[in-house]
């Protein structure tokens, strides 16, 4: 989905792609791009998501990271193994592995954040890339109510 959310005050451009950065109301900076989410619950009117990002490349690997909130995701087949972790990540959970649709494919750094969730409104336009794997459900259920401090 494409996502859009305050640039901030520090070094606007210097992270980011300056191509994403638009001015808005009150001349502020905003910083919009396009985003995947897992889907963990439907809320009614928006469901509760949790983002996968690359972090532009670097996987878990990029500085400031909460690592141990993040795991690797991945498309693949039934029976194919994840990607390769990048070197110096040193990630705990198992990897979870999506069953794509219309050919979508993860990008081999693409790392699920299990300690940030987001609600997504349900009228925004959306593309679904797949659905996590059947013998996959249960870590995604265990990993985010773990993060979350839920009862398990």
């Amino acid at each position: 989905m494409l996502w859009s959310e305050p640039a901030g005050m520090s070094n606007p451009g210097q992270t980011r792609g300056s191509t994403h950065f638009s001015l808005v109301c009150i001349n502020e900076a905003a910083y919009s791009e396009i985003r995947r989410f897992v889907v963990i619950q439907n809320k009614g009117s928006f469901s509760q998501c949790i983002p996968i990002q690359t972090y532009r490349g670097q996987g878990a690997t990029k500085l400031g990271l909460v690592v141990e909130d993040h795991g690797v995701i991945y498309t693949g087949h039934y029976g194919e193994g994840p990607p390769p972790p990048l070197p110096g990540e040193a990630m705990t959970k198992h990897p979870i592995r999506v069953d794509s649709v219309y050919e979508e494919m993860l990008e081999s750094s693409s790392r699920i954040n299990f300690g940030k969730p987001y609600a997504v409104e349900h009228n925004v336009k959306v593309c679904n890339i797949g659905m996590v794997a059947d013998e996959h459900l249960h870590l995604l259920i265990g990993y985010f109510r773990q993060t979350m401090d839920m009862p398990l």
